[in-house]
């Protein structure tokens, strides 16, 4: 299977990647549009339309996953009624938007069938994911009561410097750490998915999907 994986940075790309492949259950092919290289959370938001548009028309990839970090952003709703929309500020459902109505607009290439999308949102950001399985107190629940007011016992600078040694890593020393904690990972869907429900259980739920 040939997929594009779109992230905040190279790093994140790399482990994503590997997150997909064992979903699947073996390893797919990368491809890459022609893009620039989003620098963050509204870089992404604003380059998705040309970048599925390019995947759309100038590749022959089968499906995008894409995933941000929540930073402040409220956790997506999982519970709420099919028929309410879930906070204007969520991430998740931004981007879900974003590359659906993209889609809607792109004209079918003969013999092609229509992108498969995935969307996940690290909570707070995707160094927590990595540190699932090493640190418990570390997940979407606590993070989500921090939003509320109650205090816990790590920020995303701790995160950093936990996961890469630094909160200012050099692209190599993260690509390193994201990689290493991917492969631990790929092991490990149960708890990322039990500990990180929303962010990453609907993303794992949207790549099987795609089987």
């Amino acid at each position: 299977m040939k997929i594009a994986v779109v992230s905040e940075s190279p790093a994140d790309e790399a482990a994503i990647k590997i997150l997909v492949d064992a979903i699947i259950g073996h390893e797919t092919e990368l491809v890459s549009a022609s893009r620039l290289r989003p620098g963050g959370w509204p870089q992404v938001l604003n380059l998705l339309p040309s970048i599925a548009k390019a995947l759309h028309y100038h590749t022959d990839a089968e499906g995008v996953a894409v995933v941000v970090d929540s930073d402040s952003s409220p956790v997506h709703l999982l519970d709420q009624p099919a028929n309410e929309n879930c906070d204007s500020e969520c991430r998740l459902c931004l981007l879900r938007n974003c590359l659906g109505n993209s889609l809607l607009r792109v004209s079918p290439v003969p013999n092609r069938a229509s992108l498969r999308t995935a969307v996940g949102l690290a909570v707070p950001s995707i160094e927590a994911w990595y540190r699932c399985g090493l640190d418990l107190h570390v997940n979407e629940a606590r993070w989500t009561g921090k939003l509320s007011g109650e205090r816990i016992n790590y920020s995303k600078r701790s995160l950093k410097v936990d996961v890469y040694g630094s909160d200012q890593p050099s692209l190599q020393a993260e690509t390193t750490a994201a990689v290493e904690a991917a492969r631990r990972l790929a092991h490990n869907m149960d708890q990322l998915s039990q500990l990180f429900p929303s962010g990453f259980g609907c993303f794992l739920t949207d790549i099987r999907n795609w089987l």
